[in-house]
């Protein structure tokens, strides 16, 4: 997998490195993103610092997965139980399986797959209300509200590489 990402925060002095933090782990085929809940601010708490730890923590849970064995639950729940700032955040997080030609996917948010720019596949957000997000942290949601998936897709592959995005 050859993976690359490009994150531009909101231009804030006070908060220079955004509300969104992500993670990509080659080697497992498996990445995450979390967009930290910026109601937060009002209590002068920067949820990016919860947003990054977690996805952090996501990453150092993933390492320790088996390849192609990777358990985003686990995963999950491990990155919750490890991260200690305050505020909260979505989380998604997703790894292919080659030989299954599938995506996992643990989600507390909502994505897209996107093929050849065009939407095949859209989970609706998980949410309360409108633009109250089902999140984690320092809020009464927790992993255990994770919808888990497997998405059957049929995989391009050009030199080796295979191509598919997530949003």
């Amino acid at each position: 997998m050859v993976a690359a990402s490009l994150y531009l925060p909101k231009e804030n002095p006070m908060k220079p490195l955004g509300e969104d933090a992500h993670f990509i782990h080659e080697l497992n085929l498996t990445i995450g993103v979390a967009d930290g809940v910026g109601g937060w601010a009002k209590e002068g708490i920067d949820a990016g610092i919860y947003a990054r730890e977690l996805m952090n923590n996501s990453l150092i849970a993933t390492d320790i997965e088996l390849w192609g064995h990777v358990n985003l639950k686990r995963v999950l729940q491990e990155a919750y139980k490890n991260t200690n700032f305050e505020g909260s955040s979505t989380a998604c997080i997703i790894t292919l399986n080659t030989e299954r030609s599938t995506i996992f996917a643990v989600n507390v948010s909502g994505f897209f797959l996107i093929r050849k720019g065009k939407i095949i596949y859209k989970l609706p957000m998980q949410q309360r209300r409108f633009n109250c997000p089902y999140q984690l942290g320092n809020c009464k949601d927790n992993p255990s509200v994770a919808q888990e998936m497997e998405i059957n897709v049929d995989f391009d592959c050009w030199n080796g590489r295979y191509a598919w995005q997530c949003e």
